[in-house]
């Protein structure tokens, strides 16, 4: 089942995320949202190397936002946003 977080920022989600494991260190940590497609319910999230890490905890640990519960799954990370923009294991050359 599928539940749509109606009125909320990805953003305002993510940094809720990381208030609540991190605190208002990990609040102040520079994340970017690229892109967001409610259709899917996925996003392009921009982080440094150094927060990849806080922000993945962040994300995976929180179980609830607005006393409903929620699940995030990361799909691919790549050092280069143009890697991200198709699947390597899909390309069909001719």
């Amino acid at each position: 089942m599928r539940i749509v977080l109606l009125r909320v920022s990805p953003q305002q989600l993510v940094v809720t995320a990381l208030r609540e494991l991190h605190g208002e260190v990990g609040a102040a940590l520079p994340v970017d949202v690229l892109t967001y497609e409610e259709k899917t319910l996925s996003a392009i999230l921009r982080v440094t190397s150094s927060g990849l890490v806080k922000l993945w905890s962040a994300l995976t640990l929180l179980g609830f936002y607005q006393n409903r519960r929620c699940a995030f799954r990361v799909l691919q990370t790549s050092p280069f946003l143009l890697a991200l923009s198709g699947n390597s294991r899909e390309l069909v050359l001719d």
